[in-house]
């Protein structure tokens, strides 16, 4: 897709995300005074908008276009995402259990371990592919929900919007508040995540005209509650990232932002965005041993280690250039042999049905 084609807003958005999650993890988990603590409580829930951010992007491109084959849908996502999610997760194991270990086990009794830990989200010290794991299960449901929303008129999508944020809300806050809302509400099935992944789809479509201002609005609302509830109410906080409504108001407000002030026509920056987005996902893979076995290391050998918020740039920037060449180095060797690999063998036996089925006829 050419400069003037390819929507580069969405490039952008996707680059900043990553960096964003890259900064999250690199934040330490502990402050030791009132600065280190305002800067974390400040900048963690808008980083941590970005991983809504990541669903609200794969659930718009998937829901206004994922209505073609089942099949073939199922058969591109394989490739493009579970070959290069089980290509990663092989190398934490690798790391971890194989290069790191000092009890060495046979060789196919690492292969077993390997798929057990793959299958059963158990992959030693990436605690972030929990993301995967999620991503995965709604790219099932893509298909079926695409055809759903783009069934339904603008009227029912709004009573459909307000109905999940409602069911949301309810989950999210009147257990804190001492109302048990007993287990009805555990069998929603339009609740959780699988909100961010239709919020794009659904913004886009029945919003498109408001005025940003209104975005701008319910953003810094969001991140005002987040912060009140930190700081004057840190008892009462049910909730305060990932499916607060609070979260999701600052996820669709930056979304929206690069909607409307994102498409920067800079052939330079087109093209370094464009590249990244297109490792992004291999970033964001391997990215937490990167930052864990290598530039943690590397931060405590040099100065930098004495100062709290130089620190953590110095270990995004470096975390997010080391891991995308490794990104582009495994993208290009290991992930895409094992891709062709795949395509062969489906190729072959779709050519192997043919000619039997060639033969029968000519028997007939």
């Amino acid at each position: 897709m050419g400069l003037k084609q390819r929507e580069v807003k969405y490039d952008y958005l996707r680059t900043l995300a990553v960096f964003a999650i890259i900064m999250v993890h690199a934040i330490p988990a502990e402050a030791v005074n009132w600065k280190q603590r305002l800067f974390s409580a400040a900048m963690t829930p808008v980083l941590l908008a970005f991983v809504g951010i990541y669903f609200m992007l794969s659930g718009f491109f998937l829901l206004q276009s994922g209505t073609e084959n089942i099949i073939d849908f199922y058969w591109k996502r394989f490739c493009a995402i579970f070959i290069p999610f089980a290509c990663y997760c092989g190398i934490y194991y690798w790391y971890y259990n194989i290069y790191l270990s000092l009890d060495p086990i046979p060789w196919y009794e690492h292969v077993k371990e390997y798929f057990c830990a793959l299958f059963t989200e158990t992959i030693p010290m990436a605690p972030h592919l929990w993301f995967m794991y999620v991503i995965m299960a709604l790219y099932l449901c893509a298909p079926f929900l695409a055809r759903m929303f783009q069934a339904m008129t603008d009227r029912e999508l709004k009573v459909f919007l307000g109905l999940i944020l409602l069911v949301q809300g309810i989950c999210t806050y009147l257990p804190a508040l001492g109302f048990e809302v007993g287990p009805g509400l555990d069998y929603m099935v339009f609740k959780g995540w699988l909100i961010y992944f239709v919020l794009g789809y659904i913004c886009k479509r029945l919003y498109p005209s408001v005025s940003y201002l209104l975005y701008a609005g319910l953003g810094a609302a969001g991140l005002a509650v987040t912060l009140y509830q930190k700081w004057v109410t840190p008892a009462f906080t049910p909730g305060i990232h990932d499916m607060a409504l609070s979260m999701i108001a600052m996820a669709v407000s930056i979304f929206f932002f690069f909607e409307r002030f994102g498409d920067i026509r800079v052939p330079v920056l087109i093209k370094a965005a464009g590249f990244i987005s297109r490792y992004s996902y291999s970033v964001y893979l391997i990215h937490y041993l990167v930052l864990g076995q290598i530039v943690k290391e590397m931060a405590e050998k040099t100065f930098i280690r004495h100062y709290y918020i130089p620190r953590i740039f110095f270990e995004t920037v470096l975390t997010f250039i080391i891991s995308l060449a490794a990104a582009v180095f495994f993208d290009e060797t290991l992930v895409k042999l094992l891709k062709r690999s795949a395509g062969a063998v489906i190729n072959g036996g779709a050519g192997r049905k043919r000619r039997n089925e060639h033969g029968s006829g000519k028997q007939l």
